[in-house]
This record gives structure tokens, sequence and C-alpha cells, in this order.
């Protein structure tokens, strides 16, 4: 296989893989608190358990990975197939109480990573020089972004269909778009003959960029969550669903910017440089949030996400460093849980669609 073929693949894949992850992040919230009447603390607490799970079954599987990379196919074959069936059931086992709606956010958790950490680790094995790896989380930027719209596309557009047709539709089109990563964990060695024999031994990640990275995630991460809970006249009448549209609409752009890796110590620098910006940015929601603003803010949010993940191949990260950095940004965010159920209801009123079920 070609690495373009390889690189077309990946995105592709990433793309059904996001499917589920935003349709879970957009939607699930929303749908329990307003069309099944669930607290929104019962809801907040299922997300934040639900959220624990994967972060920890994160480490488990790249654990697992690190030992045995042959294991990757097989488990995202399945994984992927579990999580799909599983992510319905997260909404639809609604009406029979707390204790089903759990089992099915711990299934649906647990079987994300299973689909995530062979995925993510993919990338040290396809991004062997650093032009290759910037090119990938290129690839992953708009690869989320297009998989944020093809949920907000559906559900707007789904309108009249219902809740459990537009969730397995979700369901359906992650699955079958996501199995395209399979034949390529197949058809991609654990260790690539393109790579020296240095570069194919996994390194641990340097803790200082994990808790760096880490805390860079969770602050921008709190912000873009935070400006849907803005009064009007802050965001000067924008509705949720164009805040969204302007944060995605941001973050895509980032995927034009002519960023470039010399070796992993330029792309700290890159990292520490963006995430200044960044800051510059937050400092101005202080003032105001209009569209120009929230458009910056999804630029800073893509572009730390880019060179972020682009770092990580060229640091040669192996299955257990993806797991631990992703289990890391996961768990962090836990404390500012107890705030988050009970924005569900304002945040959920922006959308279009949710007003029509």
């Amino acid at each position: 296989m070609t690495w373009r073929r390889a690189w077309a693949t990946y995105s592709t894949a990433h793309v059904g893989k996001s499917l589920l992850w935003s349709g879970s992040d957009l939607l699930t919230l929303y749908l329990l608190v307003s069309v099944y009447g669930l607290a929104p603390m019962t809801a907040g607490m299922l997300f934040l358990i639900g959220l624990a799970a994967n972060a920890l079954a994160d480490f488990a599987v790249g654990n697992h990975l690190a030992g045995r990379p042959r294991h990757a196919g097989p488990i995202a074959a399945v994984a992927l197939v579990m999580s799909g069936i599983s992510f319905p059931a997260t909404v639809l086992l609604a009406p029979y109480g707390a204790p089903a709606l759990l089992a099915a956010t711990l299934l649906f958790r647990i079987a994300y990573s299973g689909v995530d950490m062979p995925h993510n680790a993919l990338l040290t094995r396809l991004g062997d020089t650093p032009a290759r790896a910037v090119s990938l989380s290129r690839g992953r930027t708009v690869g989320t972004a297009l998989a944020s719209l093809m949920v907000a596309g559906v559900a707007s557009g789904g309108k009249g269909i219902g809740t459990a047709a537009l969730l397995w539709a979700i369901a359906v089109g992650s699955v079958t778009i996501g199995a395209t990563m399979v034949p390529l964990l197949i058809a991609v060695p654990p260790r690539s003959s393109t790579v020296g024999a240095e570069r194919s031994v996994p390194r641990p990640l340097p803790l200082p960029f994990v808790v760096a990275s880490v805390i860079g995630i969770v602050a921008l991460g709190a912000l873009a969550k935070a400006v849907l809970h803005l009064p009007e006249a802050w965001h000067r009448g924008d509705d949720g669903t164009t805040i969204l549209t302007l944060l995605i609409l941001g973050r895509t752009a980032s995927a034009l910017l002519p960023i470039r890796l010399a070796d992993a110590r330029h792309g700290l620098r890159l990292l520490a440089m963006s995430y200044a910006a960044a800051a510059f940015v937050a400092i101005g929601f202080a003032w105001s949030a209009g569209s120009a603003l929230l458009a910056l803010l999804g630029l800073a949010l893509g572009t730390t996400n880019l060179i972020g993940w682009a770092i990580l191949p060229v640091l040669r990260a192996g299955p257990r460093g993806y797991g631990l950095y992703t289990m890391a940004s996961k768990l962090a965010p836990r404390p500012l849980g107890p705030s988050m159920p009970e924005g569900v209801r304002p945040a959920a009123q922006y959308s279009d669609y949710c007003s029509t079920l």
C-alpha cells in the first residue's frame, strides 16, 4: 500500500470513528434531558462515569497493544461493531431507567476505546517523518470537523424521522466508514519496513509534554463549552447552532495553516507558541463573544490539536503512550463535571433540531 493511499484510508476512517464521538458529545445529553425527561444531574453523572470508563479503557487497550500489536485489527473490528450497536442504546434505553442507561453507556465507552486506540497508534506507524506526521494530523483535523458537521446535518435534516432513526443513522454511518481502518491495520505491520530500527522502537512520552498538553486541552475545551452559556447580548445574538458552526469552521481552517515540524523540539516550541496565542484569544472573551472571536477560538482549538497530534508520532509514541495521553486528557476535565449537568438545558435550547423533538 502506498503512503498516499494509507493517508486517505486513515483520514476516511477518522471520519467514521469521529461520527460516534461527535454524536455522543453533541446529542446524548440533550436527548436524555429534553426528550426523555432524565434529570440533568443524572444525565451528567452518566456522561462523566462513561468518560472515566473510556479513559481507563484507553490506557488498558493501549497497554495491551504495546505487548501484542498484531491484535489491533481484530480488536478494532469487534469494538467498532459493539460501539455502533451500543451507541443508540445510550439514549433509547432511557425508559428502562438509569441502570440500563449506565450499562449501555459503559459498553459504548469501553468498546469505543477498542476502536480509538488502534486508530491512534497508527499515527506512529504511518507518520515516520515529521512531514507525514503533520499531514496525518491535518487529515484528523478535517475528519473531526466533517464528522461534527455530518452529525449536525443529520440532526437538522432528520427532524421528521425520530430519535431512534437519527441515532441508528449515525451508528450505521460510523461503522460503515470506520471499517476502512481494519484493512489498514492489517496491511501496515506494527514495525513498518519504511521505518528504521531506531524509529520503530516506541518511547515513553515526556511527562512535561503530557501535563502541559492536558492543561491546555482542558482550558480551551472548557472555554468552548462556556461560550454556549453566555447571555445572548454577550455573543451578539448568535444562537447555539451559529456558535457551534463558527467553532467548527475555525477549527477546520487550522488545517490550512502552513505548519511544518523539523523535529520534536521544534514541534514543542510551536505548540507552546500556539497555546500562548490561544491565551490572548481567551482574554478577549472578557469583553465580547462576537463571531470573529468565536472563529478564532475554533482556530486555536484546531491549531493546538493539530500540532499536538503531529508531535506524538515524532516523539515515537507507542500504543501505551497514546493510551496515557488520551486517558489524561479525558480524566482531567472531571472536576468541571458538577457544573455541566445543570447547563444542559440552556445549551440545548440553542439547537434547531432540539426544538423539534
